[in-house]
């Protein structure tokens, strides 16, 4: 009911002004012509005083006061113009004596002047001027015209007969034209108003573009909305499937607590209940580093807005990620060595790089093979840095390359398990790297293992 009432408030309106600028245009032209009456401009009234007066002129010269009368009489049962004819002393020549003593100021006034004269006050359908006979005599001439329609009668002049016909075909095709126009504004306004009431019942794959026709602002408007129904989708889509990982990931280390617990509890065997009691510190300890990993990640999806960008030697940071990479890699007798220029300023985030490096590099050393080397380059190129960190590990189906970035996705459950991540390190680093408005992926070595690269714009 809303919308049809918008639609019937845009009709009303369009509707409205139309009608009020058609009764304005009648009301100020009705006006207009009744201040200045059709024969008051000059050079048609001098026209039309020339025409009527000669013929009265010759009819008076020819035929004397009952010619003139005849000519007068006829002219005003003809055209309903009143005619009075003065000398040129402003005698008049006929008519009765009130219409000659009303006319006698106009006819002294248009012989002093020489001009076209009309009347002072009153009304202004009166105008007077002089005239020259053929034979050389100085009349003066002055007209009554008809006086104007009355408001009334003005009214039903414009409601009867053919003007009243197309009167009202006018208002009939402006009435389609409003009708029109209010459905092709209200029509997308209502259309996107039932999408937003699909949406919020929980259609989440509702969309609107395609459905809306009209005004670019209307077809944005409907784009905007498609926008935010996608992300919306998406933030709601990823938050079931991270609660459904969670709580994937939570269930094996809670249930190795438990069976520890149980295990525990037995005090016949205190080697058992000591090693026990270890596997619950273990398992704890990666649930609550599950759990902080959750949080950052989290942090990250949210936007992390309140993270301030501050100036800082990214090739410092680097170098001492790969150094404690490398202390931690020395007891597989693995290494890890850097190639970088020094220093090298960037305008970001040091914590989120820190972390996301720290993912990718110690993700690089888990998986490399022993008595192998991880490499980690930094160069500048095209106006941005780009990070390789490259192993010599078993690598990744190419299948799998795309989703190794996905939270709590693994490559080989049992073996990842084993090695003590939680799948959630890849996920971080890509969010911290979106974050600087940069991209990273990871592709397989021709000759084995690895490689992910991390690209950061310069204008950082």
């Amino acid at each position: 009911m809303p919308m049809r009432s918008l639609f019937f408030k845009i009709f009303f309106y369009f509707m409205l002004i139309i009608l009020l600028v058609s009764t304005a245009a009648v009301v100020l032209t009705y006006l207009r012509h009744q201040q200045f009456p059709l024969l008051a401009h000059r050079d048609f009234a001098r026209t039309a005083i020339v025409k009527y007066g000669g013929d009265a002129i010759r009819s008076f010269e020819r035929g004397g006061y009952e010619e003139l009368e005849a000519f007068v009489r006829k002219l005003r049962d003809k055209s309903g113009i009143v005619m009075v004819l003065f000398d040129d002393q402003a005698r008049p020549l006929n008519g009765r004596m009130m219409m000659r003593h009303h006319l006698q100021q106009m006819a002294l006034r248009a012989l002093q002047s020489g001009e076209v004269v009309f009347p002072l006050r009153g009304n202004r359908n009166g105008l007077a001027a002089t005239v020259r006979s053929d034979a050389g005599q100085v009349y003066v001439v002055t007209l009554v015209l008809p006086e104007r329609a009355q408001p009334q009668q003005a009214f039903r002049t414009l409601t009867h007969g053919i003007f009243g016909a197309q009167l009202l075909i006018l208002l009939a095709v402006s009435a389609a034209v409003c009708y029109l126009l209010a459905r092709s504004l209200s029509s997308p306004i209502s259309r996107l108003r039932q999408a937003t009431r699909r949406f919020a019942a929980g259609d989440l794959s509702t969309r609107i573009a395609g459905q809306v026709k009209g005004s670019s602002e209307l077809i944005g408007l409907a784009e905007d909305f498609d926008d935010m129904a996608g992300k919306i989708e998406a933030l709601v889509l990823a938050q079931k499937r991270l609660l459904r990982d969670i709580s994937h990931e939570l269930r094996s280390p809670l249930t190795r607590l438990g069976i520890a617990l149980e295990l525990a509890r037995n005090p016949a065997d205190e080697a058992v209940r000591e090693k026990m009691l270890g596997r619950i510190g273990l398992e704890t300890e990666r649930m609550n580093e599950m759990i902080g990993q959750l949080l950052r990640l989290t942090r990250l999806e949210t936007g992390g807005s309140d993270v301030e960008r501050l100036e800082f030697d990214l090739f410092r940071l680097l170098r001492d990620v790969v150094q404690d990479a490398d202390f931690e890699a020395r007891s597989r007798d693995c290494r890890v060595t850097l190639q970088a220029p020094e220093p090298l300023f960037f305008r970001g985030s040091r914590e989120l790089l820190k972390q996301a490096l720290e993912n990718v590099i110690r993700n690089a050393v888990r998986y490399t093979a022993d008595a192998t080397r991880v490499e980690v380059s930094l160069q500048c190129a095209r106006g941005q840095l780009e990070i390789t960190i490259a192993d010599r590990g078993p690598g990744v189906p190419e299948d799998a390359l795309g989703k190794l970035f996905d939270p709590f996705y693994r490559v080989a459950d049992a073996r990842d398990r084993e090695s003590g991540g939680t799948g959630i390190g890849l996920a971080i680093a890509e969010h911290a790297v979106k974050w600087h408005d940069g991209r990273i992926k990871a592709l397989n070595r021709p000759d084995g293992g690895l490689i992910v690269e991390i690209v950061l714009p310069l204008q950082h």
